[in-house]
Parts: C-alpha cells; sequence; structure tokens
C-alpha cells in the first residue's frame, strides 16, 4: 500500500495532455531519424518501432508512433498507426486510457500504402497538422516508413515534436501549453505558440 501511494503522484502526472513525455529542463530537444529500415514490424512491448515521436518539457519521457506493416510493407490494418510510451529508463509501455485524448490518434485513414493521421491534442489545440506516412519496399527487401507533414508551410520529412509547458496544481495534473514545436528534415522547423484550450 506504501509503495502504490508513494509511486501514485508520478504516475498521476502521466494522465493530462501533456502526459510523461519530456526533455529535461535547459535541455535542447532531440534529433531522430524518421527514416526506418524493417524486414517487419515488431511488437512496441519488446523493441522500438518508431516513425516520429513527442517529447515535453518536464521529463525524459517520450510519445513515440509506430506502424503496423506486413513482410512485403503493406499496412497490416485499417489503423495501422499506433502510439506508446518509451520512458526514460528506456522500457515500452502503452498509453492509458486517459491519456489517449492527448496523445492518441484523432484519426488515420489509409490508401494504398499511405496513412493520413492527426494527434488528438494537437487537433485539441486548433493546431492542423495533417501527418503523411508512408511504406514503401526497398530492392533490400525492407521496409522505408517516413512521416511528412508541413513545416511553414513546405512539405517536410518530420522527425519530432516538442511541447513547451509549464505544470502545476495537486500532483503536478494542470498547467499550460505554451508552445509545440515540430522538427523536421534540413534543420527545419516551426514553432506553433498555444492560443486555444492551452490549459489542461
Amino acid at each position: 500500500m506504501l509503495k502504490f501511494m508513494s509511486e501514485l503522484p508520478k504516475k498521476l502526472t502521466n494522465l493530462s495532455f501533456v502526459g510523461g513525455a519530456m526533455l529535461q529542463q535547459g535541455a535542447k530537444p532531440l534529433r531522430a531519424i524518421a527514416l526506418l529500415l524493417l524486414s517487419t514490424t515488431p511488437s512496441y512491448a519488446t523493441s522500438l518501432n518508431s516513425i516520429f515521436f513527442i517529447t515535453k518539457s518536464d521529463n525524459g519521457n517520450q510519445v513515440h508512433y509506430g506502424v503496423q506493416t506486413n513482410a512485403d510493407c503493406s499496412l497490416k490494418t485499417s489503423k495501422p498507426v499506433y502510439p506508446y510510451w518509451k520512458l526514460e529508463s528506456g522500457r515500452l509501455e502503452r498509453l492509458l486510457a486517459m491519456e489517449v485524448p492527448a496523445f492518441g490518434i484523432a484519426s488515420q485513414s489509409v490508401s494504398g500504402n499511405e496513412i493520413v493521421m492527426e494527434v488528438n491534442g494537437f487537433k485539441a489545440r486548433g493546431i492542423s497538422k495533417p501527418i503523411t506516412i508512408r511504406s514503401t519496399r526497398l530492392k533490400s527487401q525492407e521496409c522505408q516508413i517516413s512521416a511528412f507533414t508541413k513545416i511553414n508551410g513546405e512539405a517536410t520529412q518530420l522527425l519530432q515534436v516538442h511541447i513547451d509547458l509549464t505544470r502545476q496544481g495537486l500532483f503536478g495534473l494542470g498547467g499550460t501549453v505554451h508552445s509545440i514545436t515540430f522538427y523536421g528534415a534540413g534543420q527545419k522547423q516551426e514553432e506553433i505558440v498555444c492560443r486555444s484550450n492551452c490549459s489542461f
């Protein structure tokens, strides 16, 4: 019982929009390779299948987005994109139901080997950033999966999204989102100041 109570505040900080994925204060946003080569899509429970990811300014946890594919690189289901946590410890975990409004997928539509999706937390704040994910098969028989979105109006390969926020309230469940920055290939970036539904 005491162990549960001591872990409760830490766990609860993962339940709001800004969940539990953040960089340490003052740290530069991480860079990621959004180009993923894989022969089959592994389960997120055992290995990292990441097309792009989200960080936040309150801790080192990250939300990654993976894609389920078949051996021939075709998309496995009608909703192949899924989010999951990569904790600071390296452990991979599912999103809790209470975290879906923040990091879950608002919509995803499939056409051939292409998916167009939106993240709940961005859409709820009036930030329209459809993300297109494409899967192709290389001559080496590996799958090349990349994510793209518009950064400053130009279609760009998406690497990472960073959320700048401050926390307050009991267990840090409340707070304010200040801005969301999209990072793309070629050092492209776009910071969008939050102007709608910024409190959580």
